[in-house]
């Protein structure tokens, strides 16, 4: 199997780390298999990370960067990215950098979970927080989200998480 890189992208709250965990554990047996969360890597920082477009830029670099290491240096097959990538461009970037220096296949999947929805999860509480003004820039709320235009998977709000996984395991193939 080529090196695959499945980057999961879309709103807070639209699902992008349930569907992540659960696809490595679908994964995990049958290919080295990497994970790579934007909330594990803002957890990691000493201190707290912004949600400006800068601080997810760096965001995504460093999503980048791992991904990388995993497939070059620890020979991973796949590479479980779940991250909000607010712009097009981040994730464009991610495919050109994985592409051309891991020989990697890029995977665009797209959570394609309303606002309404994601609010209505909210399930760290960061669009009530954003609503109330205790955070700046948050994606979706007062900085802006570009959905993805030619994701190769688009999962709809609807789906359920198996039904999400077998979409995405079918393209692995």
């Amino acid at each position: 199997m080529k090196p695959t890189v499945v980057w999961i992208t879309g709103l807070s709250g639209a699902g992008k780390t349930t569907v992540a965990n659960a696809l490595y554990e679908k994964c995990i047996f049958q290919y080295r298999t990497g994970l790579v969360d934007g909330d594990a890597i803002r957890a990691k920082h000493d201190k707290p990370v912004g949600f400006d477009m800068e601080s997810r830029g760096r965001m995504v670099n460093e999503a980048i960067y791992m991904t990388k290491n995993m497939i070059c240096f620890q020979k991973a097959k796949l590479v479980i990215v779940a991250m909000i990538s607010p712009l097009r461009s981040m994730r464009d970037s991610a495919r050109d950098i994985l592409t051309k220096y891991c020989d990697a296949n890029f995977i665009e999947i797209y959570m394609d979970t309303p606002l309404e929805i994601c609010e209505e999860r909210d399930p760290k509480g960061l669009y009530k927080k954003a609503r109330a003004g205790e955070i700046k820039d948050f994606t979706g709320i007062d900085s802006i989200y570009e959905p993805a235009t030619h994701a190769e998977v688009v999962i709809p709000f609807n789906y359920t998480v198996d039904q999400a996984i077998e979409m995405i395991y079918n393209t692995i193939l």
